[in-house]
């Protein structure tokens, strides 16, 4: 058991020194939903879900296309209408596995990587706009 606490962090910090070295080259960054929401209805961008297609059903923000990085849809990186030259847009649920598939998308020759801070949980949570199995959620207004 500690054996396997001590893979995972070390599997962690791994992760996140290399996503550090990425900031630094400018090629990934964080961005705050709001921000995040400004790219999403950019025509010029490529948006990716990160999730399960299971996910991807329960909500999903509009535009996105389902990548999924646990059943290795990643190895097919290929296959999918993606442009390298235009910013990529990346979101999973809480944002742990996005971090692993921007070295992915660095790898395969991605320069502009943006990440959704705190991922897709937060964006639901702040409600943000996003699909809903048939229909569209839209943020609640103040009154």
């Amino acid at each position: 058991m500690k054996n396997g606490i001590y893979f995972l962090l070390a599997f962690f910090f791994l992760a996140s020194c290399s996503i550090h070295r990425l900031t630094k080259k400018g090629v990934y960054k964080e961005l705050e939903p709001t921000a995040f929401l400004n790219y999403v209805n950019d025509s010029s961008i490529n948006l990716i879900d990160v999730r399960t297609a299971g996910e991807f059903e329960k909500s999903h923000i509009s535009g996105a296309i389902n990548i999924n990085y646990i059943g290795g849809d990643f190895k097919n990186l290929d296959s999918f209408p993606l442009d390298k030259n235009k910013p990529t847009l990346i979101y999973c649920e809480t944002q742990h596995r996005s971090l692993f598939v921007a070295k992915i998308l660095y790898k395969n020759g991605f320069r502009s990587i943006l990440d959704l801070d705190k991922g897709m949980m937060h964006w639901r949570k702040i409600n943000m706009p996003f699909i809903e199995k048939d229909s569209l959620s839209i943020p609640k207004t103040e009154q």
